[in-house]
């Protein structure tokens, strides 16, 4: 079956996955400089330059800006920035081959890729824009390295299907080894995420410095020279309205009852103060004592006394500190369907369906309104007689216009999900109403609908992945390592030149 414009792909496009992870050369702001420029730029590392790579600069400020957006703020800073200014130097060294080999992005592919940007975070494409300048970026520079990735990528992808072949024999002798087709190791890998980077975080601590407290007294005087059956009988009385507080009386009622204060008949009140305005010793006897709480009996030289905290004032104390703090490493992907249908035991009996589809884009000039209107008149001349076929070929904004908007088999999972849940409610012979996906408006004929044993051909697509992803890498770094040879790079941080 093709591979078509709007279907899912085995092996998809290195973008962001979500908008805020910003392509990696979100910062960098590329320069062209001539070889006299070059020269006059000799020496001038505390000017801010920080490489020459063939006829063009990284700056000092590139490189900090893009430290900054990958949040490279801990560790050794003298091996993160030559790490990051490794980096930094590929790109520009995958962009000028690029150039050679013609590799463009145009403004549909890079429409495409930030409608499924949008899609990602459940929003309508023409929101992305406004959330990225929600979060202080600038629309032209997220679009404009938001395009030199995907012509990396597509740099990437030619370089390693030119140099790795993965014939039928080597899935044999994959399959021989590792009969679900899946790469050694993977569950291993799936489980062990890294960890994401320490983080410092500022934290605000928050403390309550009382300097008032409101009372209310009950006193039970004492006179001087008092004998002791005289201080009996008081500390007798005193407990007594203790014992009432105790019974749940109100401390008002009791101080009128008991107390022998002046502010007895105000049902103790004294107020709020401030502490340095309070005797020591009411100070010292309430210093533990939560609001809306008593003291118990305590003695005083001139008697006894019970207290009641009504309330404190004071000042809130805000102290700000930088802490690091480890985030907690991610939840394992979950195995993706097609690796439980290669596992599963017995057979995968896989329902495909036979279809054709006309596609109308949503791009920021044509917005989802009038993507919908359009697609609302196609359906209104397919009503009128004109058929399925024609009219895609017609109107059809997908690769498969040409052939009459017919996409093949389709099984479950290659297709967008609002697509698949359509086309699956339709009959043989269908048409359906219009059908939004995250590439646009959608009409969708059913044809044919058919089910088999995929196993075998899952397992056998399984493996020529996992060959693919064996091979990739190490020829991969093998041609970057040609593409460094074979070019002039003056690192100025660490003081190496390569000349080819």
């Amino acid at each position: 079956m093709r591979k078509l414009g709007f279907m899912k792909t085995a092996v998809a496009l290195a973008i962001p996955a979500i908008f805020i992870a910003v392509p990696s050369a979100a910062s960098a702001q590329q320069a062209k400089h001539s070889g006299a420029a070059q020269q006059r730029a000799g020496g001038q590392f505390a000017d801010g330059i920080a490489a020459v790579v063939n006829n063009e600069i990284i700056t000092m400020r590139e490189l900090q800006q893009r430290m900054a957006s990958n949040r490279m703020t801990t560790g050794n800073q003298n091996q993160v920035q030559q790490t990051v200014l490794q980096s930094m130097i590929d790109e520009k060294l995958m962009r000028q081959d690029a150039e050679q080999y013609g590799i463009k992005v145009s403004d549909a592919q890079l429409a495409q890729a930030m409608a499924n940007i949008a899609q990602r975070n459940n929003l309508p494409p023409e929101k992305l824009r406004p959330a990225i300048e929600q979060m202080g970026l600038n629309w032209d520079a997220y679009t404009r390295n938001l395009r030199t990735e995907m012509v990396m990528e597509e740099l990437r992808n030619r370089i390693i299907q030119a140099r790795v072949d993965i014939n039928e024999s080597d899935v044999d002798a994959f399959l021989k080894q590792n009969p679900t087709g899946i790469l050694p190791g993977r569950e291993a890998e799936r489980q062990n995420q890294p960890k994401p980077p320490p983080q410092k975080q500022v934290v605000v601590e928050r403390s309550f410095v009382p300097k008032a407290v409101a009372l209310q007294h009950i006193y039970i005087r004492v006179p001087d020279n008092s004998s002791d059956e005289v201080v009996a009988a008081a500390r007798k009385k005193a407990d007594a309205a203790m014992a009432k507080l105790r019974g749940g009386a109100s401390f008002a009622s009791v101080a009128k009852e008991y107390s022998d204060g002046p502010e007895a008949s105000s049902g103790g009140n004294l107020g709020i103060r401030m502490f340095e305005d309070w005797p020591s010793l009411f100070v010292s006897v309430t210093k533990k004592v939560p609001d809306g709480r008593t003291t118990g009996v305590f003695k005083a030289p001139n008697g006894f006394h019970i207290l009641k905290v009504v309330e404190r004032r004071g000042l809130v104390q805000e102290n700000k500190r930088t802490v690091t703090v480890q985030p907690p490493a991610p939840p394992p992907p979950p195995v993706p369907p097609i690796e439980k249908m290669a596992k599963q035991q017995g057979p995968v009996n896989i329902t495909e369906t036979k279809a054709r589809h006309i596609l109308i884009k949503i791009t920021p000039v044509f917005s989802d309104q009038q993507a919908k209107a359009k697609i609302d008149d196609i359906r209104r001349q397919i009503e009128g007689g004109m058929s399925f076929a024609d009219a895609a070929k017609k109107y059809s904004q997908d690769t498969s216009a040409p052939l009459g908007g017919e996409i093949g088999w389709v099984p479950p999972g290659a297709s967008d999900a609002n697509f698949e849940k359509a086309m699956n409610a339709l009959q043989p012979g269908q048409v359906s109403a219009p059908v939004r996906s995250q590439f646009g408006w959608h009409l969708i004929s059913v044809e044919d609908r058919r089910s088999s044993d995929k196993q075998p051909e899952i397992r056998r697509n399984l493996a020529r992945q996992s060959l693919y992803q064996l091979r990739a890498e190490p020829v991969y770094e093998d041609w970057l390592q040609q593409l460094r040879a074979k070019s002039y790079i003056d690192n100025r941080l660490t003081q190496q030149k390569t000349r080819p």
